[in-house]
C-alpha cells in the first residue's frame, strides 16, 4: 500500500501542485510571421513551404516551356519543382518534350556501364541525365548494380 501512495503519477503530481500553489499562467507563444510571396498565396500547414502559382504565372510557365526554355531555367526563374512544371504542362493539354538520345549515345551508355563505370561517372562523361541513363540500361536488358559500387 505504501508503494502505491508514494509513486504518484506525473499528472497527479501536477494537479496537486497546481491546486496547492494556484494555477500558473502559461506563456503565450509568439504569433507566427505572416508568410507572403510576390508570386501568390503561401500554404501554411505543409511540410515544406509551398507557393501557389497564380494563373498569370502558370501561363508564363506554359509559354516558357512551349518556347523551348530549359526546365532547369524555368525551375530557377519561378522557384518551383520540375514535377510541378510537368503537372502544369500536362494539365493544360500540351505535349511534353521528350529528348530521345541517339542510338550511338544509348550504345555508349550501355557499354560504359558494362565496363564498370557508375551512373554518376557516365552522366558526367556523356552529359545525359541519371534517369535517362538508367532507363537505357534497363531497356537494354541490363541490371542495376548497388548504388556507389563499382563492378570489377
Amino acid at each position: 500500500m505504501h508503494r502505491s501512495l508514494s509513486n504518484q503519477s506525473v499528472a497527479l503530481k501536477s494537479l496537486i501542485s497546481r491546486t496547492l500553489h494556484g494555477k500558473r499562467a502559461f506563456l503565450s507563444r509568439p504569433s507566427k510571421a505572416v508568410r507572403s510571396d510576390v508570386r501568390g498565396h503561401v500554404v501554411d500547414r505543409a511540410l515544406k513551404t509551398q507557393t501557389r502559382l497564380s494563373y498569370p504565372s502558370r501561363q508564363k510557365v506554359l509559354a516558357a516551356y512551349a518556347d523551348g526554355t530549359p526546365v532547369k531555367e524555368i525551375v530557377s526563374r519561378f522557384g518551383i519543382c520540375r514535377s510541378t512544371i510537368w503537372k502544369i504542362v500536362t494539365s493544360a493539354g500540351q505535349q511534353t518534350r521528350n529528348h530521345e538520345l541517339s542510338p550511338a549515345v544509348q550504345e555508349e551508355v550501355r557499354r560504359l556501364y558494362e565496363s564498370g563505370l557508375t551512373l554518376a561517372e557516365i552522366t558526367k562523361k556523356l552529359g545525359v541525365g541519371r534517369v535517362n541513363a538508367r532507363a537505357i540500361i534497363i531497356s537494354e536488358g541490363g541490371t542495376m548494380r548497388s548504388r556507389g559500387r563499382r563492378h570489377k
